[in-house]
């Protein structure tokens, strides 16, 4: 669930080059019905501009044909509609997945509200910030859990000769030797680059303690590289990246500005003992990974870790956490909230300090969320428009992990790859016929109509394949009635597949490709392709990421998955009915 907010996204509505293009184009004509849904041309467009589709490029653009778009935009709506009948949006994982992206597009249309300038900056602001990016600095560091201990270690650094063999002699000492690290400006803490850009001029000079959380860091400047030369693409480049990291720490303290302007005079209390309770849970999963990881590296909680807290606290889940005099929030919401964000540190025991911390963000959010519904902003019709698009694609990937699931179960010990020889007949009588005659003479694959198959996976033949996974190689398998004639197998030979997971990913995309070509059946699909053939597209352009306002954070995106095999199971004449 971390991934959740770190994951690419799409924009909310369409971009200015969509605009232009469909401006003579009516963007309510319906290019499919899927049951009572009707998929559009605005909604084919908006995913089709910024949908994340596997197996593309991370750069560049990608042209995907429109009809192929479109066939899978009907499987995902096929399974969110069969998710949702199941209530797969009521139980966890998908419901708090829902519930957090609903709560981050109601604070991001209030700060939208509250806050429309966008950030200005000056030409010389980004020069002075891409000149600073071409220099790379070299730092050595000590982390501390003390501040006096920092202190005193500055200080003898600064009275010595030689700095740097009194730095290397006390990070020996204190187990921390080796310890460099090579950065450009937008790449550390902003404290760090103040002492390492601005009052550290020269290599070996030393900066006081510099706080992060609850550690304290003392760098000392090793070295400073200047490019000899710069190319002028080089430096539009450097220039870019200054301007967009100069527009985020500007936006971030706007957006710091705007929560204390609303959490003023407000008040919510953090009950102690039960805090205390969630922090010690924390404290006990990440003990688990720092033994697993070297040193150094920030402790983050995944999503097991998660559940592993949960686990821990199960009997405390219920009992409110966060108490205030217009609501209460209960230890299971602050967890699936936290869960849906990035909790770090870099030592277990700072652990209580971050907490407390983030529980204070959460805090002003909860003042900001009755805030936003006090003001009517969860009824706009575009925030419904892109809840709804969220929930469509987490419930359709829900509906895929269901079917897998299920599928890992039924086929445990039957993902063979399976060597068969076919035989095509007219009739039951000469299946049988045939049949008797194979069997008496062992091996035989003759006759008038018959094939081999390659190695195949096993699930993917059907009920042949069934047998075929459980039988002995030279078994005879059938006869079966399949598309109006009779089919008769011989199991030539059996092995396992080399990678079991990638055969059992291939088979259960067949298994689901056929699930959605029965349910295109059941909510009788119709698509509209003069419609379609009308809709003009641009290539999928590579803007990945849904960027909030609010905080500067990024949704996770819809993913399109290319089912559209589905197509080649069902009747076209159907398919290409009127709307």
């Amino acid at each position: 669930m971390n991934a959740l907010l770190l994951a690419l996204g799409l924009l909310a509505t369409l971009p200015a080059a969509t605009a232009q293009a469909q401006s003579q184009q009516d963007l309510r004509t319906p290019l499919a019905r899927v049951g009572k849904t009707v998929i559009d041309r605005a909604r084919f467009l908006e995913r089709y501009e910024h949908a994340v589709w596997i197996g593309k490029e991370r750069s560049g653009t990608s042209i995907v044909p429109k009809h192929a778009f479109l066939l899978a935009l009907i499987a995902e709506e096929l399974l969110a509609q069969e998710g949702a009948r199941r209530g797969l949006d009521q139980e966890r994982p998908l419901k708090p997945i829902l519930q957090e992206i609903e709560r981050m597009l109601l604070l991001d249309a209030l700060y939208r509200q509250e806050v429309q300038a966008p950030v200005q900056l000056t030409e010389a602001e980004i020069d002075s910030v891409a000149r600073c990016r071409l220099r790379p600095v070299t730092f050595a560091y000590l982390t501390l859990p003390d501040s006096l201990q920092a202190v005193h270690l500055y200080q003898i650094v600064q009275r010595s000769h030689d700095p740097v063999g009194t730095w290397d002699s006390l990070a020996q000492l204190q187990g921390q030797a080796g310890q460099y690290k090579t950065a450009r400006w937008g790449e550390l803490a902003e404290a760090f680059e103040n002492l390492l850009y601005v009052a550290l001029k020269a290599p070996g000079e030393t900066g006081p303690p510099v706080r992060i959380d609850s550690l304290y860091y003392v760098v000392q400047l090793r070295d400073q590289n200047t490019p000899v030369l710069v190319t002028p693409d080089t430096w539009e480049q450097v220039r870019y990246e200054a301007g967009r990291i100069l527009r985020q720490r500007r936006e971030r303290a706007r957006f710091q500005t705007f929560m204390a302007r609303f959490g003023q005079g407000k008040a919510a209390r953090v009950r102690d003992s039960l805090f205390y309770q969630l922090a010690e849970a924390i404290q006990t999963q990440l003990a688990l990974q720092q033994r697993q990881q070297p040193s150094g590296v920030p402790l983050r909680l995944a999503s097991a870790d998660w559940e592993g807290v949960r686990f821990t606290l199960s009997d405390a889940l219920e009992q409110p956490l966060i108490e205030a005099a217009t609501f209460q929030r209960s230890l299971d919401y602050v967890l699936d909230r936290l869960a849906s964000q990035d909790f770090a540190v870099q030592a277990v025991e700072a652990v209580p300090y971050r907490l407390r911390q983030k529980l204070w963000e959460l805090i002003t959010e909860e003042f900001l969320l009755e805030e936003a519904r006090a003001r009517g902003l969860e009824y706009r019709f575009e925030l419904q428009q892109d809840l709804q698009l969220w929930r469509t694609a987490y419930l359709a990937r829900g509906m895929q992990r269901v079917l897998a699931d299920s599928l890992r179960q039924a086929w445990q010990g039957r993902l063979w790859l399976v060597k068969l020889c076919r035989a095509t007949l007219a009739s039951e009588a000469e299946a049988s016929v045939l049949r008797r005659q194979w069997e008496q003479t062992p091996g035989s694959c003759t006759g008038a109509s018959v094939d081999t198959l390659d190695y195949r996976l096993a699930p993917t033949l059907g009920l042949a394949g069934e047998l075929a996974a459980v039988a002995a190689p030279g078994s005879v398998l059938g006869p079966f009635a399949e598309e109006q004639q009779w089919r008769l197998y011989r199991l030539l030979d059996r092995k396992q597949p080399k990678d079991p997971e990638a055969a059992f990913q291939e088979a259960a995309r067949e298994a689901v490709n056929a699930y959605v070509a029965r349910l295109a059946e059941t909510y009788r699909v119709t698509i509209d392709l003069e419609a379609l053939e009308a809709t003009r597209v641009i290539p999928m352009n590579m803007v990945l990421v849904r960027l909030l306002g609010f905080g500067y954070r990024l949704l996770a995106a819809p993913t399109v998955y290319p089912f559209v095999e589905w197509f080649d199971r069902i009747d076209k004449r159907q398919l290409y009915a009127p709307l």
